[in-house]
């Protein structure tokens, strides 16, 4: 299991913020001045005379403890040229909106911030860290974010979770509550303002079998409702699926943030972002069910679309979604098909099916995009792994190469996989569109072969992706010519499929299914100009 890690920070606080009225600013106060920070500092250290002399001065209910949190959490936020700034032209610190946002931090954490040394990261112990480190990261984004996207300053919503439904907790909104609307629930309270969670029957369970980051997942799009409801997001005019995507959307903006390494409080792993990807299998929509339903969160794809639309483009493109939906992939259950597993062809019709329609698709678009005819793969050649294995160019690969693989061979034009291994576990733990990505790749390879393009490396690799998404939107119509229509579940088995068949996250020169997914996402939006063929 990857885990996200968290950086402590060593900082700088006076002591009016932590509550002592009697004790005098290590900087005087002469104009009125900023009033929140929308900046983030830069880690290093301020002067040990200052922090000693906060210390000295600071008498907080909490004891050193909390004072010594409170000094941590200033640096983390401020540098030292922002901080003699903002301590210099704000006249009450003490009732100021950053100061009290610290304090209500660390009074919620018990003020036990470990004060290492600047920029050195560790692992969070358990899932409480990977919450308040969240949390903490959450106000200073969107403190940030608010201003500049909707020129409002931001609030903190009021965090209280968690509940523990085993000794009887009953959360409330307004009035009581269902159980069935809690239990193994998180949500967003408009009428008090409220972020709340069941520890035990959702929070625990997704650390435990997803990762970390999905927990810190669920707190940012609950985040996300509150800021709808800051700057006024008009649910009475827009469904209800247009709002879960954008509070997806808006988690993925901060997810982007951290990512790119710009918060001074939390730092992914490797797999972190996969961890994403599987949380969103788990909190998808049912199969089948109707976007314009009251309660529609959108399927797995739209909602992991929606999470990538914010991680790459930020929060301003979330905030247009009310004025510009985003695309909902709607595919009907069809008759006979389970609502809990959608369709699948029979296997030993699903690779030849998904062969005559990638040859079908390519036979009509690679003329308009390359030009020339489409010339169709040789030959298909699935073998057991055990037995007689395909020589490509006179060539036969160690044992261990064909042991769950799949290939294609450009000396000779074949495509080959591994019949005994590979397609028959995708099929039954995954599904027929498992075995439709890997093909759609291999079928990418030959396109790029004819086309005279690398068919080598980790661009290659997310080339091949971009067209699979191609193929994949050419099988959403009912009146496409290709023979197959995607099914409900096939978009789900492709997030499945990427997290199955991609390298291990982390491994240099390769790409992960994050990068993979992002790629099939973008033909499958946007058509294949966006693969980078021309």
């Amino acid at each position: 299991m990857k885990r996200l890690v968290v950086l402590f920070l060593a900082f700088g606080l006076i002591a009016a913020a932590c509550g002592d009225d009697d004790a005098s600013p290590l900087i005087t106060s002469t104009t009125s001045g900023q009033a929140t920070t929308t900046t983030v500092g830069t880690g290093e250290s301020y002067p040990t005379e200052m922090v000693e002399a906060y210390m000295d001065g600071c008498r907080a209910e909490g004891g050193e403890e909390l004072c010594r949190c409170t000094i941590d959490q200033y640096q983390a936020r401020l540098t030292l040229e922002e901080f003699i700034e903002y301590s210099s032209t704000t006249p009450d610190i003490g009732n100021d909106p950053l100061a009290q946002e610290i304090i209500e931090y660390c009074t919620r954490t018990g003020g036990t911030t470990p004060t290492t040394l600047a920029g050195d990261f560790v692992p969070f112990a358990d899932m409480d860290g990977v919450i308040d480190a969240s949390l903490a990261d959450l106000d200073v984004y969107w403190a940030a974010a608010m201003p500049e996207v909707w020129g409002i300053d931001y609030s903190p919503p009021i965090v209280n979770g968690p509940y523990y439904n085993s000794r009887g907790d009953q959360p409330t909104c307004g009035g009581p509550m269902e159980p069935s609307w809690y239990v193994g629930n998180a949500f967003y309270c408009g009428f008090d303002d409220t972020v709340q969670w069941d520890h035990e029957d959702l929070m625990a369970p997704l650390y435990e079998q997803f990762g970390d980051f999905t927990v810190a997942l669920v707190l940012a799009h609950e985040w996300g409702h509150a800021i709808q409801a800051r700057y006024g997001f008009d649910d009475v005019n827009s469904p209800t699926v247009v709002s879960e995507l954008q509070a997806d959307c808006f988690a993925g903006s901060w997810t982007g943030r951290v990512a790119a390494n710009e918060s001074d409080i939390i730092r992914l792993e490797p797999g972190d972002l996969e961890e994403a990807m599987s949380g969103f299998l788990l909190i998808g929509d049912q199969l089948g069910s109707d976007p314009a339903d009251d309660n529609a969160h959108g399927g797995s794809f739209d909602r992991l679309s929606a999470f990538f639309d914010g991680f790459n483009n930020g929060a301003g493109q979330c905030a247009g979604y009310e004025a510009d939906p985003p695309a909902v992939v709607f595919i009907p259950l069809r008759e006979g098909e389970d609502p809990t597993q959608g369709g699948d062809l029979p296997f030993d019709q699903t690779a030849p099916l998904l062969i005559d329609a990638l040859e079908t698709f390519w036979s009509i678009v690679y003329p308009d995009v390359f030009g020339g005819e489409w010339v169709p793969v040789s030959q298909v050649i699935p073998y057991d792994p055990a037995g007689e294995v395909p020589a490509c160019g006179g060539f036969v690969a160690q044992d261990e190469f064909f042991v769950g693989n799949a290939f294609y061979c450009e000396a000779d034009d074949f495509v080959a996989w591994d019949n005994v291994g590979l397609f028959p576990s995708l099929w039954t733990e995954i599904g027929d569109f498992a075995i439709g990505l890997v093909l759609a790749d291999e079928w990418g390879r030959a396109v790029q072969a004819r086309a005279g393009l690398p068919i080598d490396g980790p661009e290659a690799q997310l080339q091949v992706d971009c067209m699979a998404g191609v193929w994949t939107a050419a099988l959403v119509p009912e009146d496409n010519p290709t023979g197959i229509l995607l099914s409900a579940g096939d978009l789900e088995e492709g997030i499945s499929g990427f997290l199955s068949l991609s390298a291990t996250p982390g491994v240099e020169g390769e790409v992960s299914a994050f990068q993979r997914f992002e790629a099939f996402k973008a033909g499958f939006f946007e058509g294949i100009s966006v693969c980078g063929v021309a």
